[in-house]
């Protein structure tokens, strides 16, 4: 005998960015729990995962695709002195967390293009890549591209870092509004 189960019927984009696919194939396949990637060449190539024994694992692939789902900056201590890091959220097999340094490149990247993209936009899935630069061992760069077009702000120094960050979490934020 086969039953079939419909899927909960979901009202609001943010809850169908925060359920499980149901679209997996049967039988066994990866945990659909979340996956903490760490976004930084301290002890790898480009990004990794941590694995069991907490030892880094270099991820296979320089780009994950998926649906943006929040971004925020939890306090941390850096060298005895208070910081913060970039993490976000990307829904897509299953929710992956980012996590970068505040004031890396990586960050500076993903914010800034982020924050040129409209909620409208931002409904869509994105991908995010990670590259190693060619000139600085530990420096690692950010693309966000959103569908086959690739992202670009041009940043320097006199970049407002706090207003860029404001304004792509509003547009976070108004994925939902």
């Amino acid at each position: 005998m086969t039953v079939s189960v419909p899927p909960p019927t979901l009202t609001s984009e943010s809850q169908r960015l925060s359920q499980p696919s149901f679209n997996r194939p049967l039988g066994l396949g990866q945990s659909p729990s979340g996956l903490a990637i760490f976004c930084n060449r301290a002890n790898t190539k480009t990004w990794y995962t941590l694995d069991v024994n907490t030892q880094p694992q270099e991820l296979e692939y320089p780009a994950l695709t998926g649906y943006l789902v929040r971004i925020e900056f939890p306090p941390k201590e850096y060298r005895g002195e208070k910081s913060h890091k970039l993490r976000f959220k990307i829904q897509a097999d299953r929710l992956y967390t980012l996590e970068a340094g505040y004031r890396s490149v990586f960050a500076k990247g993903f914010l800034s293009e982020i924050a040129m993209l409209t909620p409208e936009q931002l409904r869509q899935p994105i991908i995010v890549e990670a590259t190693p630069s060619d000139q600085e061992e530990k420096v690692l760069f950010c693309s966000v591209w959103l569908g086959s077009e690739k992202v670009y702000y041009r940043w320097d120094d006199q970049t407002n870092w706090k207003s860029i960050a404001q304004r792509a979490m509003a547009n976070v934020a108004g994925i939902n509004g």
